[in-house]
C-alpha cells in the first residue's frame, strides 16, 4: 500500500530520502526556504513531487508519516506543528535502519566521530569487509546502501540521535562529550541525553573510561559493555599498557600495536584507534579468536580526514595546519593539546559562529598553549574575552586578514593552526568551504 510521506528539510539528507522513497511513497517535500540546497537537482530527478517551499506551517491531514531532517530544529514553529499532529516523525537513520539486514556500528560523541568512522571502515576494509560509511559525514546514510555491502558504519550526530528510533547496532560508541549545539539542545543535559539514545539496544555498548558521560545509563538486555581509556584496562577492556619502555594499544594485557607507529599523532587519536578496536573487534572473527596484531596492523595505513589537523604547507619554516573541521571547543583543545609536545610555539587562528557555547575551559587551554590568538568571526570577540589577557590576542575582520595577521606573528618553527572552535556558518557555507578557503589563503603566502 502507497504510504503518504512528508519530508522536512531538503539539501543531503532530504535529497537522499527523497530518492529512496520515490518508487514507494507519495511525496510531498516542504522546507522553509525558498531556495534550499539541492533543490534543482531533485526537482530534475524527481519532477512528480509536490514541492512546497518558504513555509512555515503545514496541515499533516492525510499523512501516514513525516521525515524529518536533522538540519531542522524540533523546536522550530514547523517541527512544533507536525509533532503536534501525531503524525509519526522519523528519521532519514530510521528508514536507514529498516532497509538493511547487515551489521551497523555506530558512532557518536563531540568530536572525533568522522575519524573514528571512516578509521573504522578502513579497518574493516583490511579485515576483509565491505564496509559502507556514511552518516552525519560524507554520503548520506541512504545514499550508502549498496548490494554488497556485508555492513556499514555511521557517523550519528546528536540531532540525527534526538529524533530517531532505537535500533539493534552490532556495536554503538560514545567517544566523548563536551559543550556543543546548545543552543539547538537547551541544555547539556539535553544534549548528553540525545548521545545516549544510542546506546539503547546496541549489543556492544562501547564507552570511554576518561570521560563519564560517555558512560551508558540504559543498555539493551545482555548487551556487552566495553570500554576504552587512556590507562591501562582490564581484561576484555581496551587502554594503553607499557612494555620494555614503549607504550602499547592493548587489549586487557594483550598487546595490539605500539602507539608510536600510528599514523595521526596525540593522545586523543590513540583514544580514537582504541575506540576502533573496542567497535570490530569480534566482528566475523570470533570474541576471543581475533588476531589482534592484524587488527592493530589494520589501523597503520588510515591516512586522516581532510581539514582534521591537516598539514597544509610549509613556509618560511613555519607550518600551515588546517583544522578546519573543528566546530567545537573540545576539538580545538584536542588539537592543541596533539601539537603540546612539539617545539615551536602555536599560532592559533579560532572563531565564527559559537552555536552558544561557554568558551571559558578553551581559553584556559589557550592561555596554556598558545603564544598567540588571531580571533575572526560572529564569535571571535567571545573566545578573545575567554583568554582573560593571558595569551596575546588580536582580532581579524575576515579569514584572509586572520592569515595574514597570523603568519606576521608566526617564527621560524612554529605551527599556524586553524582550528576555529565553532560552526562556519556566519561566514561560509560549511566547514569544508573553511578549509578550502584557508587552504589557498596559505597558498598565496608563497614568495
Amino acid at each position: 500500500m502507497t504510504q503518504r510521506t512528508l519530508i522536512v528539510g531538503l539539501g543531503v539528507t532530504g535529497l537522499s530520502c527523497l530518492r529512496h522513497l520515490a518508487d514507494s511513497d507519495d511525496l510531498i517535500v516542504a522546507d522553509t526556504r525558498p531556495r534550499p540546497p539541492g533543490l534543482r537537482q531533485a526537482r530534475a530527478e524527481h519532477p512528480q513531487v509536490d514541492y512546497r517551499l518558504g513555509v512555515r506551517e503545514f496541515e499533516p491531514r492525510g499523512l501516514d508519516r513525516v521525515v524529518m531532517s536533522p538540519g531542522l530544529s524540533l523546536q522550530s514553529p514547523l517541527a512544533q506543528n507536525i509533532l503536534a499532529s501525531g503524525v509519526p516523525m522519523l528519521s532519514d537513520i530510521d528508514l536507514f535502519c529498516r532497509a538493511v539486514d547487515e551489521p551497523i556500528y555506530a558512532v557518536t560523541g563531540s568530536n572525533g566521530k568522522s575519524t573514528v568512522a571512516t578509521m573504522a571502515g578502513h579497518v574493516l576494509t583490511r579485515l576483509n569487509h565491505r564496509p559502507g560509511v556514511g552518516g552525519n559525514l560524507g554520503e548520506a546514510a541512504l545514499d550508502v546502501i549498496r548490494p554488497d555491502c556485508d555492513c556499514y558504519v555511521l557517523e550519528l550526530s546528536s540531532f540525527q540521535l534526538e529524533r530517531m528510533q532505537s535500533y539493534p547496532y552490532q556495536a554503538a560508541a560514545i567517544l566523548n562529550i563536551s559543550a556543543d549545539h546548545l543552543d539547538r539542545h537547551g541544555s547539556l543535559e539535553a544534549y548528553v541525553q540525545a548521545k545516549q539514545r544510542i546506546y539503547h539496544r546496541a549489543e556492544r555498548v562501547v564507552s570511554n573510561r576518561d570521560d563519564a558521560a560517555t558512560l551508558p545509563v540504559r543498555v539493551g538486555e545482555g548487551a556487552e559493555a566495553v570500554t576504552f581509556g587512556s590507562d591501562a584496562a582490564q581484561a576484555g577492556h581496551w587502554g594503553i599498557c607499557e612494555r620494555d619502555g614503549s607504550g602499547w594499544l592493548a587489549r586487557g594485557e594483550e598487546k595490539v600495536v605500539e602507539a608510536d607507529r600510528l599514523p595521526l599523532i596525540g593522545a586523543h587519536n590513540e583514544a580514537n584507534a582504541l575506540a576502533v578496536l573496542a567497535l570490530v573487534h569480534g566482528n566475523g572473527q570470533g570474541r576471543n579468536g581475533t588476531d589482534l596484531v592484524a587488527l592493530g596492523e589494520a589501523l597503520l595505513d588510515y591516512k586522516g580526514l581532510p581539514h582534521r589537523c591537516e598539514r597544509v604547507a610549509e613556509i618560511d619554516g613555519v607550518t600551515y595546519v588546517n583544522d578546519s573541521k573543528a566546530t567545537n571547543p573540545g576539538a580545538t583543545q584536542a588539537a592543541l593539546q596533539s601539537l603540546g609536545d612539539r617545539p615551536g610555539a602555536t599560532v592559533l587562528i579560532a572563531g565564527g559562529d559559537g552555536k552558544g557555547t561557554d568558551f571559558e575551559p578553551l581559553g584556559d587551554a589557550i592561555a596554556r598553549r598558545v603564544r598567540r590568538l588571531v580571533a575572526f568571526g560572529q564569535d571571535g570577540p567571545a573566545i578573545v574575552r575567554a583568554i582573560g589577557g593571558r595569551t596575546r590576542a588580536t582580532y581579524a575582520q575576515s579569514l584572509a586578514d586572520a592569515v595574514r595577521q597570523a603568519a606576521k606573528a608566526a617564527e621560524p618553527g612554529d605551527v599556524v593552526l586553524l582550528s576555529p572552535a565553532c560552526a562556519s556558518f556566519d561566514q561560509f557555507t560549511d566547514y569544508q568551504a573553511r578549509g578550502e578557503a584557508f587552504r589557498a589563503l596559505v597558498a598565496e603566502l608563497r614568495p
